[in-house]
């Protein structure tokens, strides 16, 4: 008698995996999805907020500068100034996402790609604009 109630116990228990696993690995999957959306929503506002911020000190004329804080998010490899072209690549499942903007002027500089929140200062140059960490 013993055995039999240990026995539909067992059967209980591996039903109730057998239902909850496609449930959790399903969760997992969204979760990730979600996690790589998330990341690259915050590059591409953090690439257009410095991008933006670029072309408003460049317009100002040399000797304008300004202080702004940007999120690098986790993930990102590289953070790429090609005259006037602001790059950040991105990792995700899938491959790497470039992310990038297109300012007014010439955009020459360097960011960390350590993920947090980083003092950036913008100044405009007789042939563009530097962009460092401050």
């Amino acid at each position: 008698m013993k055995a039999e109630v240990a026995v539909e116990y067992l059967v209980i228990v591996t039903f109730a995996i057998m239902v909850l696993i496609p449930y959790i690995l399903y969760l997992n999957d969204v979760s990730q999805g979600y996690s790589e959306t998330n990341k690259l929503t915050i590059a591409r506002n953090s690439v257009d907020k410095l991008g933006q911020t670029a072309d408003w000190v460049y317009s100002q004329g040399e000797g304008a500068r300004t202080k702004i804080d940007v999120l690098v998010p986790d993930g990102v490899e590289s953070i790429e100034f090609m005259n006037r072209t602001i790059n950040w690549k991105v990792r995700t499942s899938a491959g790497i996402s470039d992310v990038y903007y297109v300012a007014v002027a010439n955009v020459n500089g360097s960011i960390p790609t350590t993920p947090g929140y980083k003092s950036i200062l913008i100044q405009a140059m007789r042939d563009g604009v530097n962009v460092s960490t401050s």
